[in-house]
């Protein structure tokens, strides 16, 4: 029996006449068509999710593509293109769609930038698409209410680094031996150049002749990130994302986003306790959840090709929502998210509180205590480590020990009782907090952890917020006045077992996955070196909320 046939460099003509060029695999008769646009090369897709050869063992039809640009495929790259990513996505769409191996049926699938290309493409209505699964995405305006007016400072610099080295890389034997010393030397050493103020200035990305400036992306000029309208895409949407994705909460809201602009469509959520990674695995940081918890054993794969089918057959009567429940380390299902049955629990900070020291206490009631404080050294920033971070540079996502963190002089920790029985968490996490800064600006950042019997504090999710843009960019910030700030940390599924605490970190850092705030007011491109400030958060209404709230 033939499985299938594959064809390489099979061409698809844009609507300006520039040929992409992809592989094609397809069955023997006509059938539907999973299209996967990528600019990091067709035969380099590794993502657990779903492959091309999954969907042709499936009866599907798939075509990886090189984007406009790369690799095999005709026109100009542009590190910076989304309309014309878009476009293009449209015009695969349509092309595949009138071609003898397919049905007339497409659907667009991948992770990350693949994802965000399914999400353009879709918004411009392709007639024959009929679904996309877009896995571990974001968009621009999500990115900044998620980053609370923080800068994703090792994102945007090892993106960057490894964009020059494509550059040099494409200019063969005429690179210069210089330049390309220096894109390796910030490969090799990013930390070294995100050290330099201004940023603007970062010797290391001044490179004659490449596209991007990183001022340019500083400032606004240049944005990294598209935006898309929602409403736009008329097709049903699997996403799929971990809890330890750098765009976890993103993708969350943007599948309640399409549930509740089109109601009447079948929209999936699948969240595995997975990190940023093509190896979608059961090992995450430094926690083992059970080979059960791996993409491969959770038939990841096959539970796309069925959302296909579903697209085309019918949506049936299983629950679109899957997901992993950290802690109990088993899968759920639920009609909707949050599940119906998720309930909130409400914790209030209160101290003494020492930094470094003493944890102050999480309890069931207010309890206006004095204040307590830390001093912030943006010379002297508190390293990111685990969590929701990208690996792109040299950062390790996922529940990584965060002992050594609590324990320095700049961060708070809060710790509630231990727990008598398993307390399950479940939906969105926020804190409200109380907070004064004698500087001219400051930062927030906000971790849950897990406090295990052993003393290891693992996270489970997080959340940041800039004061000067807590009510949008440019708010005020009142010297050593207490402000009301609301961090969303996003959303979790997670059990808090019996003999744990539930706890939370306060720092005003997270360095180098975000930008060490100056302290200054001054724009985060031209800022200097800042000075130490004294923070300081105050108790009766700050308050932890955990779940069940979309």
């Amino acid at each position: 029996m033939e499985l299938g046939r594959i064809e390489g460099g099979v061409e698809t003509p844009m609507r300006d006449g520039v040929l992409l060029r992809g592989d094609l695999r397809r069955p023997p008769s006509p059938a539907p068509a999973v299209i996967f646009r990528t600019p990091y090369g067709r035969r380099q897709i590794s993502s657990d999710a779903l492959h091309p050869q999954h969907c042709l063992a499936g009866g599907f039809a798939a075509l990886v593509q090189d984007t406009r640009g790369r690799f095999d495929s005709g026109g100009e790259w542009q590190a910076v293109m989304w309309e014309q990513e878009a476009e293009d996505t449209f015009d695969t769409v349509e092309w595949a769609a009138a071609q003898p191996w397919c049905d007339g049926n497409v659907f667009l699938a991948g992770t990350f930038y693949l994802g965000i290309v399914a999400w353009l493409g879709a918004a411009l209505r392709p007639p024959h698409l009929r679904g996309i699964a877009p896995a571990m995405t974001t968009g621009a305006a999500a990115d900044a209410r998620d980053t609370g007016g923080a800068l994703r400072l090792d994102h945007l610099v090892g993106w960057l680094a490894y964009m020059a080295a494509d550059w040099l890389g494409r200019q063969g034997p005429d690179a210069d031996p210089a330049l390309a010393a220096k894109v390796a030397a910030l490969i090799h050493d990013p930390e070294r150049a995100m050290r330099r103020l201004p940023l603007a200035g970062m010797p290391e990305l001044d490179l004659p002749g490449f596209p991007i400036r990183i001022g340019d992306l500083l400032d606004g000029q240049v944005r990294a990130l598209p935006d898309w309208d929602h409403a736009a895409v008329e097709v049903p949407v699997l996403s799929v994302t971990g809890w330890y994705d750098v765009y976890a909460t993103a993708t969350v809201r943007g599948h309640l986003e399409m549930r509740r602009l089109c109601p009447d469509l079948r929209h999936e959520l699948i969240v595995g306790p997975w990190a940023h990674t093509g190896a979608l695995t059961h090992l995450q940081g430094e926690v083992n959840f059970g080979v059960a918890a791996s993409a491969a054993a959770a038939r990841l794969p096959a539970r796309h090709l069925d959302f296909f089918r579903r697209c085309l057959d019918g949506p049936g009567e299983s629950d679109p929502v899957l997901y992993f429940m950290m802690g109990a380390d088993e899968w759920r299902t639920a009609e909707r998210w949050p599940p119906a049955d998720a309930a909130g629990h409400a914790l209030y900070l209160t101290g003494p509180a020492v930094a470094g020291g003493t944890p102050g206490r999480l309890t069931a009631v207010p309890d206006p205590a004095e204040p307590d404080g830390y001093v912030h050294d943006p010379a002297d920033p508190v390293p990111s480590r685990g969590g929701r971070v990208l690996h792109l540079g040299r950062l390790a996502p996922g529940p990584l020990d965060l002992g050594r963190i609590a324990a320095r002089p700049d961060v708070l920790l809060y710790l509630g009782d231990v727990l008598d029985e398993d307390t399950d968490v479940t939906g969105r996490v926020r804190l409200r907090l109380t907070f004064a800064t004698d500087a001219a600006d400051a930062d927030v950042m906000a971790r849950l952890v897990d406090r295990l019997p052993d003393g290891r504090l693992l996270p489970v999710c997080e959340g940041v917020v800039r004061l000067s843009h807590r009510d949008g960019p440019g708010t005020t910030v009142p010297r050593g006045e207490p402000v009301q700030l609301e961090i969303d940390l996003g959303y979790t599924a997670q059990r808090f077992r019996a003999g744990h605490s539930i706890g939370l970190l306060l720092s005003s850092s997270n360095f180098p996955h975000f930008d060490s705030n100056q302290g200054g007011g001054e724009p985060v491109a031209t800022a200097g070196a800042g000075t130490p400030s004294s923070q300081s958060v105050h108790y009766g209404a700050s308050v932890l909320l955990l779940g069940d709230e979309p």
